[in-house]
Order: C-alpha cells, then sequence, then structure tokens
C-alpha cells in the first residue's frame, strides 16, 4: 500500500502506549511533557539542572553511540547492533526517563 494514501484501515496502537518508568506530568495540561518542556526545572522536578535532552546522560550517550560505531546502527544492512547494543541503549533510555524525558 502507498505510505500516503488514506486508508480505512487500524491505526496503530503503539503511540498510544505509554513509556515505561517515570515520566513527568505537566502540572496544568495534566499530559506528559515533551522533551523540551522537559528540560524546564520549573516543570520537570526529575531535571532540577535543566538539561536539554541532547545534554543529558553524557555517559550512556558516549557508551551507546561508540557502540553504534563498533557494530553499525541499525539502520544499516546487515549491522549487528541491535543485539550488541541493546543493553547500552536500555541503559540510556532508563537515564533519560529518570530525568523525566519520554523515550
Amino acid at each position: 500500500m502507498w505510505p500516503f494514501s488514506s486508508s480505512t484501515a487500524a491505526p496503530s496502537t503503539s503511540a498510544a502506549i505509554p513509556a515505561t518508568g517515570p515520566v513527568s506530568i505537566h502540572p496544568t495540561l495534566g499530559r506528559p511533557l515533551t522533551n523540551s518542556e522537559a528540560a524546564n526545572p520549573e516543570l520537570n522536578p526529575l531535571n532540577p539542572e535543566g538539561h536539554k535532552p541532547c545534554c543529558a546522560c553524557p555517559e550512556t550517550k558516549k557508551a551507546r553511540d561508540d557502540c553504534f560505531l563498533k557494530f553499525g546502527s541499525n539502520a544499516d544492512d546487515g549491522a549487528d547492533s541491535g543485539a550488541q547494543c541493546k543493553d547500552i541503549v536500555e541503559r540510556h533510555r532508563q537515564c533519560m526517563r529518570s530525568l523525566g524525558f519520554n523515550m
């Protein structure tokens, strides 16, 4: 099926599945914070230093990036990073979630 055509197929439910781990909730809107809102210490008590997503969790981000450089990214044909980097990627996601980012 052409990806841009309209169809009557059921919508994907993956977007409705919430992320596991702590996710900060907007104090007035009652919805999860966007990643840019999660960098605001006034809205997100889990991130009191106000780290932006790009600068949060530098240790696990470096380990993740090094693993992808060594084993390739998942976008590469025949890449082995899916199996080799799974635990490292999950540690980085947990770190980001601990700061209230919706991963």
